[in-house]
């Protein structure tokens, strides 16, 4: 009787071994990568950023792209207060100057703008978001490698809600 529960272990790892391996050709999904690589170029990237839950600041303070790639950003906002209304205003420079005056701009320019005031500061920005809901800009990447802020422009949340686009 002892025989039958070991030949049960034994055959069970036999299984288990064969399914792991012995295939000369490697699998469809990693030749279709293979094959994707060689004849696509990378044309942009997508960066999700959410807020860090219901503090006025971004989960993702620093976000990394490549110079000139065409950049789709966006924000989900996974807040669950009411008030934690967000957007993401990316900003032509690092300034603390620049930001200051586009984040105190934004309470001029109202809820009918969005509270993204018309500015050349401003590269992209992304509509509000309330809680629960999604929002997505597309631009292309400065040409110009350096460091870019990103605001939030609800009214009080630029102080605390900033982040770095670095581009490379």
């Amino acid at each position: 009787m002892k025989f039958f529960p070991y030949s049960a272990l034994i055959l069970a790892f036999a299984f288990a071994f064969a399914a792991c391996g012995g295939s000369e050709q490697a699998p469809e999904s990693e030749m279709e990568m293979e094959v994707g690589a060689e004849e696509t170029e990378i044309t942009g990237v997508s960066i999700t950023i959410q807020p860090d839950g219901d503090n006025m600041m971004y989960a993702e303070e620093t976000i990394t792209v490549t110079a000139g790639t065409e950049v789709t950003l966006v924000l989900e906002n996974t807040a669950t207060a009411p008030v934690m209304i967000h957007n993401i205003v990316v900003l032509n420079s690092d300034s603390d100057e620049e930001a200051t005056r586009v984040g105190m701009a934004a309470l001029a320019a109202g809820e009918a703008m969005d509270y993204v005031p018309e500015d050349d500061a401003i590269l992209a920005y992304t509509p509000m978001a309330n809680p629960g809901e999604t929002v997505e800009v597309t631009f292309t990447a400065p040409s110009e490698p350096g460091n870019y802020r990103f605001i939030c422009t609800y009214p009080g949340h630029f102080a605390t809600m900033q982040g770095v686009l670095v581009v490379q």
